[in-house]
């Protein structure tokens, strides 16, 4: 048992190490192409990192990051209302999950891209199409996955809550929850990156304010420093919140695990 518990711990740090070794790679690799190929076509590590905090200094960067940040949580939380609700549905329902699970498989295949004209159209240009049109990216792998998740559920369980004469919601708290809980966290963290991706994509298309008509901007004036300024806040926003989903991810499984081990 010792020797099987320090491999783990060995494999657990050489991955850590990894993990940490990655973005030192990645800054190397950028300096290093930065000096062959000129500021003008890549600025430095220091210059972009420079001209993010000449952006929080001056507020252009906060205003962005204000605005988008605001579509984002209401786009993500409308899409974790319906795709949650739409996954649940479809998965209790047989001959609705027969009916509508090929037409959503293929309305999530289409490249949103190419509808967003549609968006503009129903909504106009703002705040409102940038939100449906990030909440339309993320709903679907929510949905997706909490309807393949109900598919776990035992139906053992089922017969034990009706037998206790547990109410619908109860029956939602105490068995369906639990059951699909790790699909469904998946299907949250993925959604999230699709809606920040929508989002994003929406204020480069047709926006007056955020990050993503910031980066328009500053692509149409060759301000590679502001350009890579934009994009280092916005993998830090989606490396910072797929940490947390990765962490969400590690602890339910490890106490599925530790469930696995007690019924053994």
């Amino acid at each position: 048992m010792s020797i099987s518990t320090s491999q783990y711990i060995d494999r657990e740090d050489v991955i850590f190490a990894g993990q940490l070794a990655v973005p030192v790679v990645i800054l190397l690799l950028w300096q290093l192409l930065s000096m062959v190929t000129g500021q003008f076509a890549l600025a430095s590590p220091a210059e972009s990192f420079n001209a993010m905090v000449e952006g929080f200094q001056t507020g252009w960067m906060t205003e962005g990051l204000q605005i988008t940040l605001i579509e984002v949580i209401i786009a993500y939380i409308l899409a974790v209302i319906v795709g949650v609700w739409a996954g649940v549905f479809l998965g209790v329902n047989d001959f609705m999950k027969d009916v509508f699970e090929p037409i959503v498989l293929g309305v999530y295949a289409i490249p949103k891209v190419t509808l967003y004209p549609l968006f503009l159209f129903i909504f106009a240009l703002g705040m409102d199409a940038i939100i449906a049109f990030g909440w339309f990216h993320g709903v679907f792998p929510i949905a997706i996955l909490t309807m393949r998740s109900m598919d776990v559920i035992k139906e053992e369980h089922t017969k034990v809550g009706k037998s206790l004469r547990l109410s619908r919601w109860q029956q939602f708290r105490h068995i369906t929850v639990p059951s699909i809980l790790p699909g469904l966290i998946i299907g949250l963290r993925l959604g999230f990156n699709l809606t920040f991706l929508g989002v994003v994509l929406g204020e480069m298309f047709a926006a007056r304010a955020g990050l993503g008509h910031s980066l328009v901007e500053f692509i149409g004036g060759v301000q590679i420093d502001r350009i890579l300024a934009i994009i280092i806040v916005l993998v830090a926003i989606a490396t910072v919140v797929n940490l947390f989903f990765f962490a969400l991810e590690s602890r339910i499984g490890a106490r599925g695990r530790e469930g696995a081990e007690v019924r053994m």
